[in-house]
Order: C-alpha cells, then sequence, then structure tokens
C-alpha cells in the first residue's frame, strides 16, 4: 500500500497585543490556507466585522488584500498559502 501524503495542520495562537486581561484564540488550520482565508478566519476567531485595513508581516514582508485609500501589497493573498512559509514550532507572525 501507498503511503498517504501527510498533511500538515498548523496549531495558529492568535492573541491581542497590549492589553490586559489577555484575548487570545486557539485556531487549527490546514496549511493550505491562504492568507486571505487566514484573515477570514482570525476575523471570525475575535467576532470582529472586518471593518479596518489589515495585513500580516511575515519573515519581514508584508501581505494582505489591498483596498482603495489603502496599503498595496506585491502578491495576491488569495494565491500564498501558509504551506509556502515553511513554519516550524513556535513561530511568530504578526497581524495588524
Amino acid at each position: 500500500m501507498p503511503d498517504q501524503p501527510q498533511m500538515v495542520v498548523y496549531q495558529l495562537k492568535i492573541a491581542l497585543r497590549g492589553i490586559s486581561p489577555l484575548i487570545w484564540r486557539r485556531r487549527l488550520v490546514h496549511a493550505n490556507t491562504s492568507i486571505a482565508e487566514l484573515h477570514h478566519i482570525r476575523q471570525l476567531a475575535m467576532g470582529w466585522a472586518n471593518s479596518h485595513l489589515h495585513r500580516f508581516l511575515i519573515y519581514g514582508k508584508e501581505y494582505g488584500s489591498a483596498y482603495d485609500g489603502g496599503m498595496g501589497f506585491d502578491e495576491d493573498p488569495k494565491q500564498i498559502r501558509l504551506a509556502d512559509f515553511c513554519f516550524r514550532l513556535c513561530e511568530r507572525f504578526l497581524y495588524e
């Protein structure tokens, strides 16, 4: 029987910085999740309504969805997958 491809799932701890008491959520996301999908997962996890501009800062590069009057980005967030970053255990990235 051939080996089944391994499904990679990331366990993310989403924490709001600079507030007390700490507010956080834990989510499991598949490695094939796009940056655009992760934004929506984050919004749902925190009970937010997608009413603010946002960006991810990963390995020193900005990613996100461009909006009129807002930030622009080099790459399409629907095409960038978490697996593309090859995250290791306990690595962090920023969502603003």
